[in-house]
């Protein structure tokens, strides 16, 4: 059987993120970077693997990451 790649749409919310590169950091693909003054952005959004570790670890709730179907 062959599996198929899962895609997720990561979600950043602005009005919330305080800037502090903590999802940036702890992306284990990269797939969240730091642009200009230090504002988050999905560099690639089909590199995300799902991990939820930058959702679960923003202080500020700012990021959802959803699977996409």
């Amino acid at each position: 059987m062959q599996s198929t790649k899962k895609f997720y749409n990561v979600v950043i919310n602005y009005n919330y993120c305080k800037r502090c590169g903590i999802c940036s950091w702890i992306c284990p693909v990269k797939a969240i970077v730091e642009r200009e003054f230090d504002i988050p952005q999905i560099s690639d959004p089909y590199k995300c693997i799902g991990c939820l570790q930058c959702e679960r670890m923003c202080p500020d709730f700012a990021i959802d990451v959803r699977l996409v179907d």
